[in-house]
Formats: C-alpha cells, sequence, structure tokens
C-alpha cells in the first residue's frame, strides 16, 4: 500500500485508503485490540458475505477480502479521491447541487432495498462525494462500536429511534429517517419542510413508506399547491369561500381534540415486543413490494380488521380512499390498547396531530375532509365503548 490516508472514525474498524498497486482501494479492518477477538473477526467476514455482490454507481463496491501485510485481514473496497459528505456540506454549493446529491443518496439506498438490504446507520460520514464530478458513494459498511458512548453524537441525530434502541426488524423507513434528516441539514428551504418531516417522525409508521415514497414528495412540491388556473375570479373566489367554511368546521375539531393533548407518544413503541435484534447486523426486508406488509398494519393484532370505507372519495379528496381504511385500522388498535379513556384520548390525540402533519401540503378543503373522517369514526367508536 502507498499514498496512505486514514479516514478517522471512533468505531472498532479502520479505514484507510491508498494504492495497492495501480489501483486505489480503501481498506476496512480491525483496530488493534479488536483485530483478535472472534466476535469482530466474524462481524467483519459476514458484512463481506452480505454485500459483496451488491454493484451500483454509487455505492462503493467491495471487491475482495484478504490479508494485508500491516493491517491484518481486510475488506478490500474500490475507491477514487473523495470527501465526506460532510465536509461537502461545507462548501459553497447551489440548492439544485444538493438536490442532485441527494437523488444520488435516494438512488443507492432504493436499490439496497430491492436487493432486500437495510442501511441502517447512514450519516453524512459515510456517504463520501467524489472530488471529480460530485458523484455519490455511499459506504455500505456498517461500522461498529465498542460501546454506545464511543458513538460520536454528531452521527446519533441521523439515526433513526428503531436503529437506536434496536427492539424492532429496521426497514426501509429506517433510512428514509436518516435521508429526512439529511435534507434537514442541508438547509434547502422552506418548501422542502414537509419532506423533511414526512421522512423523519419519531413513530416510523408516520414516516414515508419507503424511498418511492420520498422521491414522489421530494420532486413534486412544487405542485402540492392548488391550481386555480382557468377559473375566472368569481368562481375562484367561491371556492375559497367554501374552503374557509370547511377550515372553520375543522378548527373545532382541533379544538376539542386539544383537550386532550399531551406530550407526543411513540404509539409504536406503546405495544409490547419480544423481538429483540442486534442493532450491528444487517436487516433484511422482502425483496418483493407486496411482500412488504403495511406501515401501521405490522404491529396490529391479529383480530382487528379495517372498517370498510362508508364512502368513495373522488377528484381532489381521492387520496382519502387508501389513507381512511388504514386509518381505521390504526384507530381500532389505538382503542384496544387500554381500558383507560384518558390513555386512549391521548394516543389519539398524538396519532391525529402525526398523520394530520405526514398529509404535508393540502388544501383547506382537504383537511377538512380528512378531520370530519376521523372524527366520524372515533365518535363510532366511542359509541362502542
Amino acid at each position: 500500500m502507498t499514498e496512505i490516508n486514514e479516514i478517522k472514525n471512533s468505531s472498532i474498524n479502520f479505514l484507510v485508503t491508498g494504492k495497492d498497486g495501480t489501483r486505489e482501494v480503501m481498506l476496512i479492518g480491525l483496530k488493534p485490540g479488536f483485530e483478535d477477538r472472534p466476535q469482530y473477526q466474524r462481524g467483519l467476514k459476514r458484512e463481506y458475505e452480505q454485500c459483496q455482490k451488491i454493484d451500483h454507481p454509487n455505492i462503493l463496491k467491495y471487491l475482495e477480502m484478504k490479508e494485508v501485510a500491516g493491517y491484518g485481514q481486510c475488506i478490500v473496497m474500490e475507491w477514487e479521491p473523495s470527501r465526506t459528505l460532510a465536509d461537502y456540506m461545507e462548501e459553497n454549493h447551489s440548492a439544485e447541487e444538493q438536490k442532485d446529491i441527494i437523488l444520488q443518496i435516494a438512488n443507492a439506498l432504493n436499490f439496497l432495498h430491492q436487493q432486500g438490504k437495510v442501511h441502517g446507520a447512514l450519516d453524512p460520514s459515510c456517504i463520501f462525494i467524489t472530488q471529480q464530478g460530485d458523484r455519490v458513494k455511499l459506504l455500505n459498511f456498517r461500522l461498529r462500536y465498542a460501546d454506545r458512548l464511543s458513538e460520536p453524537t454528531e452521527s446519533m441525530k441521523f439515526r433513526a429511534p428503531e436503529a437506536k434502541d434496536g427492539t424492532v426488524s429496521l426497514d426501509a423507513r429506517t433510512d428514509v429517517f436518516s435521508l429526512g434528516m439529511i435534507l434537514k441539514e442541508m438547509d434547502l428551504g422552506e418548501r422542502y419542510e414537509n419532506v423533511v418531516f414526512g421522512s423523519s417522525a419519531i413513530a416510523r409508521n408516520n414516516r414515508f413508506p419507503d424511498i418511492d415514497a420520498f422521491l414522489e414528495a421530494f420532486e413534486h412540491h412544487r405542485h402540492t399547491r392548488r391550481k386555480t388556473t382557468g377559473m375566472g375570479k368569481g368562481g375562484a373566489n367561491s371556492k375559497r369561500i367554501v374552503a374557509v367554511v370547511a377550515a372553520i368546521a375543522a378548527l373545532a375539531v382541533v379544538v376539542a381534540l386539544a383537550f386532550f393533548n399531551r406530550d407526543v407518544i411513540d404509539t409504536e413503541k406503546s405495544q409490547p415486543t419480544s423481538e429483540i435484534v442486534d442493532s450491528t447486523e444487517r436487516t433484511e426486508i422482502p425483496t418483493k413490494q407486496s411482500d412488504r406488509p403495511l406501515p401501521a398494519q405490522e404491529t396490529a393484532e391479529p383480530t382487528q380488521s379495517a372498517a370498510p370505507a362508508n364512502q368513495t372519495y373522488t377528484g381532489d379528496l381521492a387520496f382519502l380512499n387508501e389513507l381512511v381504511p388504514q386509518m381505521h385500522i390504526d384507530m381500532d388498535k389505538i382503542y384496544a390498547s387500554s381500558k383507560e379513556k384518558s390513555v386512549i384520548q391521548t394516543k389519539l390525540s398524538s396519532y391525529y396531530k402525526g398523520l394530520r402533519k405526514a398529509l404535508g401540503n393540502k388544501t383547506e378543503e382537504q383537511f377538512a375532509a380528512y378531520d370530519k373522517a376521523f372524527m366520524d369514526y372515533r365518535a363510532k367508536k366511542d359509541a362502542e365503548q
């Protein structure tokens, strides 16, 4: 190895770049004090076996695993001169250039998910941007730490809650959270606030379900406002008056719910689980879209079923045809979770606010329709208690 450069980090793994003959490579191995421990050696080998076939232009490719003089057993990866995303964000780049970086990261994650993999530890320190061409090269390697205190605080803020506590299996929404936090760190302006919120909700049921949904929101944020082109002035005003009246009705709903507002409770964590997962392990996810359970169904009791929607929505309210049945499932679960009315009302309030914010830039009319659907079903469930 020549032209050696160490990428400093606080994990048990070293990252070294340099030239192996004529090719530029990155070496990943175990730091002194950890290199002889069988569990860490197995972990290094497992990373290589699970990721060696991943081949995507925005992901650093695994080349081989071999003994390297002076470094011991190492994973050898492709490399070209790059800086981390953290360093890139300190440079003066335009909004369009930064958006292109987000798209490249999203494409890399989408590919991983299609292969049944979850990164689970995404942050700016493991995303490299090439010096030539500003191309993203994602390090698809899970750095390991001797203990929780060794993990850098600046990295932990990008980590989804479920990846921190290790109590549930990770899925695509784990990486969506990290990508949303990276977008937030880039600070591209208010027009992306709803995308950030839809990505980085604490309760993963309130996040975008996958990278495709993230990209849809990210790429079409400009088109979320209601269009009035072609309407006469009187028609536009009349429609706005109707929307304002609907908004006033919605406000009454919000006021009623405000009585029960407390600190936000992660409804997902309120359900007990017996599954304990090592957060340092790679997580497999279904490779077929149809095999993945709907987000809000994954912790529902087997006896619960969605109440059928009692109406069909059209036009601008068509989004409710998919949302309302799933909302019924979630509310069924909340009502079944406790016999204490105060506990149920707190969870309902938290769920209502989280889902309403996740809807993003809807019109007053659309929000009013959502509020009505929520309150109608809530009244039905209260009557059954």
